[in-house]
């Protein structure tokens, strides 16, 4: 009597334990299968029923960061960690979690652990990547993403490795511009080339020169700056042209800007003064650029200027606003696009657009970004100014990393 009870208990223990793994199994299927609400359902009930199966509330984590809940899956993956100092998968939600909210020393500390315990494991590498990129260190992050690139070669990893080089790399950059104008103002033409050279992690220098032949006179300048990053999140620039007798051209363009980031946007505030035969224009511009998703980007600036002249009393007042934006079509191509009211653009700024320049411009083109670690950009740029002056521009700018 005794031996059929145990063998009952036996089978009715065996029947529930297989129920109960049939429930995961199926739940685990519905997050492979996308059905994230049902499976985070599902995950529930199971920790619920049991709540030391840490296995279901990493998934209950994993679940809310997919659907874009991270204050909730930090706060699970916490849970788990304190309950397993070593867990793997906890411990990379939390630093995930710290890197979203730009804690990048407080992750890099989390994560040099996991390495230590797992250094074969890819997504701490690239975590480490990141973190080290955010913290200022970009050499440090080429090396972690390189690391992970050769475990795992995906296209994230690929495409995180190739940024961290084109932002860490020296790098010769070259634009012509080409201006076409209606009646009888004769076409313009311009080359610029520059030079940025990383001398350490937080300095560069810049070399830059151009010449241009705009309303039948050819004019040149050429200048440098430098780059310092202050700090992680802070990068001062300071940039000084000079072209001297030049009448169409400034004789003297001074940039002085901050750029900070904060989270995913960056602002920025520039300050440029330029010096022409008989006139001195100075601007003040903040601007910030920010992503909208994975696949679309905007920048928003806005310019004040105020023009002094030696045949005018006073000062003259000019507004600017300018939005652009890009959309990534595919892996390496992105469309771009932007308006602007006011000048347009500051790098070929000429005596033709001091004061209070009325102008509306709206541009296109694409950007192309090579595994070379080349990036091709072509544009078009459609002017209508007062006074019935139209102008069609051509740009095609040449980058390369070396």
């Amino acid at each position: 009597m005794i031996s059929r009870l145990l063998f009952t208990l036996l089978l009715v223990v065996s029947s529930a334990g297989t129920a109960l793994a049939q429930t995961a199994a199926e739940a685990v299927q519905m997050a492979n299968e996308g059905r994230d609400a049902e499976a985070l359902k599902a995950f529930r009930q199971l920790a619920a029923d049991n709540p030391d199966d840490l296995e279901a509330r990493l998934w209950i984590a994993r679940l809310h960061e997919r659907m874009g809940n991270p204050d909730q899956a930090e706060s699970v993956y916490r849970s788990v960690l304190l309950e397993d100092p070593a867990s793997v998968d906890a411990a990379l939600g939390v630093a995930a979690a710290l890197l979203s909210r730009n804690e990048a020393v407080d992750a890099i500390e989390l994560l040099e652990s996991v390495e230590k315990r797992a250094p074969q494991n890819d997504t701490a590498l690239a975590l480490l990547g990141r973190a080290h990129r955010q913290a200022g260190r970009t050499d440090r992050s080429i090396q972690y993403f390189e690391r992970a690139m050769a475990l795992t070669p995906t296209d994230e990893y690929r495409l995180r490795l190739e940024d961290a080089r084109r932002s860490y790399l020296n790098r010769v950059e070259m634009n012509g511009v080409g201006e076409q104008f209606n009646g009888s103002t004769p076409d313009s033409r311009s080359v610029d080339v520059g030079v940025n050279y990383r001398l350490s992690e937080r300095l560069r220098v810049i070399g830059r020169g151009q010449a241009q032949r705009k309303f039948s006179t050819s004019e040149q300048r050429g200048g440098g700056g430098v780059e310092w990053r202050w700090r992680p999140s802070t990068i001062l620039r300071a940039q000084l042209l000079v072209g001297p007798g030049n009448r169409v051209m400034p004789e003297g363009d001074f940039l002085g800007e901050v750029e900070y980031t904060f989270e995913p946007a960056v602002w920025t505030a520039s300050l440029r003064y330029f010096d022409f035969t008989g006139a001195r224009t100075t601007f003040i511009a903040p601007a910030v650029a920010f992503p909208m998703s994975d696949r679309i980007s905007l920048a928003l600036r806005y310019a004040l200027s105020w023009t002094e002249t030696s045949t005018t009393t006073g000062v003259e007042i000019g507004h600017t606003v300018q939005l652009r934006g890009a959309y990534r079509l595919f892996r390496r191509w992105s469309l771009q696009a932007g308006y602007a009211a006011g000048v347009e653009e500051l790098e070929t700024f000429s005596i033709d657009r001091i004061g209070d320049f009325r102008a509306n411009t709206v541009s296109g083109g694409v950007r192309l970004d090579l595994a070379s670690l080349t990036t091709v950009i072509a544009g078009y740029d459609r002017q209508w100014r007062r006074g019935d002056l139209d102008m069609g521009r051509v740009n095609v700018a040449i980058q390369q990393r070396f």
